[in-house]
């Protein structure tokens, strides 16, 4: 369970237009009321529900504490606990019955707005953390805040993590020995390996796995890079300040590209990303394979013209041009 890897505030956007609403509530009542470790729900994750005013739902709870009231059950008359709600037919989803696509940074740039803490990690909901990050972010800032950008006269910088995806049946890795051990099987390997390697490999990356973690653990920064170059294309989850760009909405999950926009402004403006050592994340579950997707395929494509056409001239006139930034 993500809440409980990473024990720290978490804001979680839900794209739930029309009927979908009461499925969300449900489900977001059963993992806060029902499962052994609903106290870390409860605890650190803020649920943010959005849906477009042309697809609004027959009934919406006035405030929180009528949101909080929504019922529920947990178990059958026999004491089982009752399916989650959450495990249906995406095919019997208002969004797919409605052909609406998916407006996933609408959802980023709500969850990033509605934090409460400093620093945030804007990160995908099956991306699990190695245990302990929160905590060892911190101490490392504490013990050597020059790890930070602080005053103008420094370029503006983030720390990504690397990630990896493992075999379904295997168990998630706590700390960099248990990955290293899955690596070595070949249980485990970078993340979009077989679609996109160059998406998600850090700098260095041969370097990072040969690395041994230190005797204390203590999180360190390992290289730096710009999106420039060999990362051009690089889509990594990072650490910041919430200070970067938000996500453009008009680009959703079926049309691809929807990071890559982020860091195209990101390399206007001259952003640094300092890669984390040896904190990662995993993508849960198993691997990752090329999938034809034509559906995606023809969105892509509309959205790469409009990227190109639309978004990249507003965007050079927003955060300057640099011939070396590419979407």
């Amino acid at each position: 369970m993500i809440a409980q890897r990473w024990m720290g505030p978490i804001s979680f956007a839900i794209h739930s237009p029309g009927y979908d609403l009461k499925s969300t509530l449900d489900a977001i009542q059963y993992v806060r009321n029902c499962l052994p470790g609903s106290r870390f729900i409860t605890d650190y994750v803020s649920f943010h529900v959005y849906f477009s005013n042309k697809h609004m739902p027959d009934y919406v709870p006035y405030n929180e504490d009528e949101t909080l009231d929504w019922p529920f059950k947990c178990t059958m008359e026999n004491g089982t606990l009752l399916p989650p709600p959450y495990h249906r037919d995406r095919s019997e989803m208002y969004k797919e019955q409605a052909n609406l696509t998916y407006p996933i940074n609408v959802g980023r740039n709500i969850a990033r707005k509605a934090v409460n803490t400093h620093f945030i990690f804007a990160c995908d909901i099956e991306l699990f953390p190695s245990l302990g990050f929160v905590e060892q972010f911190l101490d490392m800032v504490y013990r050597n805040n020059s790890v930070l950008s602080l005053n103008n006269q420094q370029p503006p910088r983030v720390y990504p993590l690397p990630v990896f995806e493992i075999f379904e049946d295997e168990q998630l890795p706590n700390d960099k020995f248990d990955l290293m051990e899955l690596f070595r099987k070949h249980r485990a390997q970078l993340f979009h390996a077989k679609v996109c390697a160059n998406c998600h490999k850090v700098p260095g990356f041969q370097n990072w796995i040969k690395r041994t973690p230190n005797a204390t653990d203590d999180l360190q920064l390992f290289s730096m890079t710009l999106r420039q170059g060999a990362f051009k294309y690089w889509e990594p989850f990072y650490v910041s300040d919430n200070k970067e760009p938000f996500f453009d909405e008009r680009v959703t999950w079926e049309g691809q590209s929807n990071k890559r926009i982020q860091g195209y402004a990101m390399c206007l403006l001259g952003y640094e990303y300092h890669v984390l050592h040896p904190a990662f994340l995993v993508h849960s579950p198993g691997i990752k394979k090329p999938s034809p997707n034509s559906l995606r395929a023809v969105y892509a494509k509309q959205m790469t013209k409009f990227i190109k056409s639309k978004i990249e001239p507003e965007y050079r006139v927003l955060y300057g041009k640099n011939k070396y930034c590419v979407t």
